[in-house]
């Protein structure tokens, strides 16, 4: 478990000063345990954790990180080592409003500082955006806090749902911006800073140059990629494994999971591994001959030695318990919580890693991307048509992405890229022509800084800031945290400066992570092309809880909204079988965490009775 709470004020009103007394005292009777780390210029930050290796808190005069900062050290056997910023750093950092943290630093944290030239403080939250962050402002006080529910026991207002962003988040899911599912509610973006004064916001600006980097320094050499994302990938991972003595992994047999587990096991700091494996009977769902060679392997070539432990997965579980989570800023992600069993002991000293982030990182998505990627960077020269072909043997005919290379690429016509996760459900009624949605903050400044890249190497950049709510459904309230080391910023920086046709090379996906792996993991798993995914899961849960979800989603407030056809909702959640799996992920992701969300946030427990019962 892990709190922050920052209360910023205007000192010179002496109604705001009333108002942030008593907010403090709030905090300091209603949450037993919590300490004060700063109270200084019209701010009182307190911070709570019983994980330091996760989250804790350090100060360096008018300078407050909660999290944890390493270096940019990374080479053959090199890890970066743990920040503590000194005095002169500090100054720097709040001078640049957290602009020099981002660009000699790395981690898991959210920062805040007080600027002395402008009188003004600033709130910076990491470009990883792990640790959740969220702001609401009353008159002349601001909070900034990490949990909704520790926001709603102070009292501070009354909230609304903000229903735009809701059926937006029926289509778009696991897209992180500025809005909440409140509309007094704002998060802090990935790389972003917000600057304070006087207890109000006063302007939003985005740290991070992720677009510029991927402009201006692009690796073109192949080799050279390969090693750097070694060097960067183990570093990373033993960066933030050097935190925890004793380490978790959700170990599925893909590629991504084992190359976590290999970077555990050759980590210096040499943490305790667990590794927990789920499996099915189900035909093509069993991975535990992968998962076993991705242990033996990783054990061999590191001389080191983990626990592994297998479960079948039940398609019983629990999945009423998500009437039971903490009412969270956004919908977050339950339904994926509860589909693992998540039994194994935790303490103070125990995160659970993932490979969450691979697919977007490494790039797992096909179509004729790479191509047009190139043509957009380099025109049509005589590398070009190599890059077609092993694009076309991995996407579209050879005429079709030449002709998507000159239209999208040469020529710089828009194209169509599918944001949406899933394959839509029909009878979710939500006009797909109203949800833009606003552009995170990390493209917002890059086009205002004239940064252009191709529209594709965009959707890969965005596709690797991954949302908090799948990593930490609980926002730092409960027992269970999760750490995604390929989510890092210096991986999400590296993968951007590679064009897409060297992710793809020799028609691979994942050929730069495939390649950086060599002689850590089994060539048998490195070859991999498919693995099996949690549809024959997530259908079986579905079949086994089909009376509660019904309950939940036919009548439910997204139906009474008309975001839902019950009928057709109805039919389709009973229609759910293995020969009838398309829709499942749609039911069992967004529409059943957002129903859920708002019965939380209302107080409505029917659905759980009537199941139950």
């Amino acid at each position: 478990m892990y709190r922050y709470i920052a209360v910023l004020w205007n000192t010179h009103s002496e109604s705001a000063t009333e108002q942030a007394e008593r907010i403090v005292e709030r905090i300091g009777t209603r949450l037993p345990g919590i300490a004060c780390v700063l109270n200084d210029n019209g701010a009182v930050i307190h911070v709570q954790s019983d994980n330091h290796g996760y989250f804790e808190c350090d100060r360096s005069n008018a300078l407050v990180v909660l999290g944890k900062l390493f270096h940019k050290t990374f080479g053959e056997g090199a890890v970066p080592g743990r920040v503590s910023l000194d005095a002169a750093s500090a100054h720097a950092a709040c001078s640049s409003q957290g602009r020099s943290i981002i660009e000699q630093y790395w981690g898991r944290y959210v920062a805040v500082g007080f600027q002395q030239e402008t009188k003004s403080w600033f709130v910076l939250r990491d470009p990883t955006a792990e640790i959740p962050c969220y702001m609401t402002t009353v008159g002349q006080l601001t909070l900034v806090f990490s949990n909704m529910e520790d926001c709603l026991m102070l009292g501070l207002r009354d909230f609304s749902v903000d229903w735009s962003f809701l059926s937006y988040s029926l289509l778009y899911p696991f897209r992180d911006g500025l809005q909440t599912g409140f509309k007094e509610v704002t998060a802090i973006e990935a790389g972003e800073a917000v600057s304070i004064r006087d207890g109000e916001p006063v302007g939003r600006h985005c740290q991070w140059d992720v677009v510029r980097l991927a402009r201006d320094a692009p690796i073109e050499d192949l080799e050279e990629a390969v090693s750097l994302a070694r060097s960067t990938l183990l570093g990373c991972i033993g960066a933030l494994a050097s935190q925890h003595r004793r380490i978790q992994l959700q170990l599925s047999g893909g590629l991504d999971s084992s190359i976590i587990l290999a970077g555990l096991l050759q980590a210096p700091s040499a943490p305790e591994v667990t590794c927990v494996h789920h499996y099915d009977d189900g035909i093509g769902a069993d991975e535990r001959l992968f998962a076993r060679m991705a242990v033996q392997a990783a054990s061999d070539s590191s001389g080191r030695r983990c626990e592994y432990i297998e479960y079948r997965r039940q398609p019983h579980c629990a999945l009423e318990e998500i009437m039971t989570f903490p009412r969270t800023a956004r919908p977050a992600h339950c339904s994926g919580y509860l589909l693992h069993r998540r039994d194994v002991a935790f303490d103070g000293d125990t995160v659970q890693f993932t490979g969450v982030g691979g697919d977007a990182v490494f790039l797992r998505f096909k179509g004729n991307a790479a191509a047009i990627d190139y043509a957009w960077r380099n025109g049509i020269d005589r590398a070009f048509f190599g890059v077609a072909f092993e694009t076309a043997q991995s996407g579209d005919s050879l005429y079709g992405v030449l002709r998507d290379a000159v239209v999208h690429g040469l020529l710089k016509r828009p194209g169509i890229i599918n944001g949406r996760w899933g394959k839509p459900c029909p009878w979710v009624r939500v006009d797909l022509s109203e949800q833009d949605g606003l552009q995170p903050a990390w493209l917002r400044h890059a086009q205002a800084q004239g940064h252009r890249v191709s529209p594709y190497k965009l959707a890969h950049i965005g596709r690797m800031v991954f949302p908090t709510s799948v990593l930490d459904p609980f926002e730092g309230a409960g027992h269970w945290h999760g750490v995604s080391p390929i989510s890092a910023q210096p991986l999400v920086e590296l993968f951007a400066r590679i064009p897409l046709h060297l992710l793809i090379a020799d028609a691979e996906d994942r050929t730069i992570a495939r390649r950086a792996m060599k002689g850590l993991l089994p060539d048998a798993l490195l070859s991999r092309k498919v693995k099996s995914y949690l549809d024959d899961h997530s259908v079986a849960v579905t079949q086994g809880h089909q009376q509660f979800i019904r309950n939940l989603l036919v009548d439910g407030m997204l139906a009474r909204r008309g975001y839902l056809d019950s009928a057709l909702a109805d039919a389709g959640i009973q229609q759910v079988s293995p020969d009838h799996s398309s829709q499942v992920l749609g039911i069992f992701g967004p529409q059943i965490n957002i129903e859920a969300w708002l019965r939380r946030w209302s107080g409505q427990r029917g659905a759980q009775a009537a199941a139950v019962a």
